[in-house]
């Protein structure tokens, strides 16, 4: 069972025996629309009922880590939020903190759920990031353009969709998609590097994401062997020219 259909199935609560989900939930899927802008001009609410403009969390510096969940998901959510929150606190451990580096911000994708739900989820997380709800035509604005397709059971309430975040530019343009209910830490470092392309990063930051390159077949970060080759090959080559070189002053002293 692929990614896409195992998320599909823990979200509906359903994972059959046989590869595959609910008929009604055929179309939850994520279409990826890289290079592409989100609408910054939409309009949600905060945990605390306040309006929060989307452009209000892209300053056109710093990278913004984006999870879809919605508050009353009874599976996957949770995991896609606890998978984000755990990579983030690994991110905080290596001096990459949240609001210096980054921004991030969870947005519910159930036009049914208030602030007050926004907010106890939040609390439960022991989140310091913004947690939004919104009305069905901004979730919807929302979600088309970043390919995040969901279907709710039209029986149970129940809501399919796939297990992935985003990682957006500083302008809001989509950058990358982390899928799956672990967010490898060193995978997120990488894509916030991208997306702000390396401008939020150390030297040593910079270096480390000329190394790795994304592999979309795997979803994941690897080493970029031959970048990392040519490196290995000028380090030889350095150590060549000084050990050539030392030898030739001390021929010639003692000459």
């Amino acid at each position: 069972m692929n990614r896409t259909l195992l998320a599909i199935a823990l979200a509906v609560g359903s994972l059959a025996a046989t590869p595959g989900s609910p008929d009604w939930a055929q179309d939850a899927d994520v279409v990826e629309h890289l290079g592409q802008k989100i609408p910054l001009d939409l309009t949600f609410r905060d945990s605390s009922g306040s309006d929060v403009a989307l452009r209000s969390l892209f300053d056109g510096t710093h990278p913004v880590y984006m999870v879809l969940a919605y508050y009353e998901c009874p599976q996957l959510c949770s995991l896609v939020l606890d998978a984000a929150r755990g990579a983030m606190r690994q991110l905080d451990s290596w001096g990459w903190h949240l609001g210096d580096q980054y921004r991030a911000v969870t947005i519910s994708f159930d036009a049914t759920e208030n602030p007050s739900q926004a907010m106890r989820k939040k609390l439960a997380m022991g989140a310091s990031w913004p947690f939004l709800v919104g009305n069905a035509a901004n979730i919807e604005a929302l979600t088309d353009k970043l390919g995040f397709h969901f279907l709710r059971d039209p029986k149970t309430g129940a809501i399919a969709h796939a297990a992935v975040t985003f990682v957006l530019g500083p302008d809001g343009t989509i950058s990358r998609y982390l899928y799956g209910t672990d967010v490898p830490p060193r995978d997120l470092k990488l894509a916030l590097l991208e997306a702000s392309q390396g401008k939020t990063g150390s030297i040593g930051d910079r270096i480390l994401m000329r190394c790795f390159c994304y592999d979309p077949t795997t979803h994941r970060y690897g080493l970029f062997v031959k970048r990392f080759m040519q490196i290995g090959a000028a380090l030889i080559f350095l150590i060549v020219v000084v050990l050539v070189a030392s030898f030739a002053r001390f021929e010639r002293r003692r000459s």
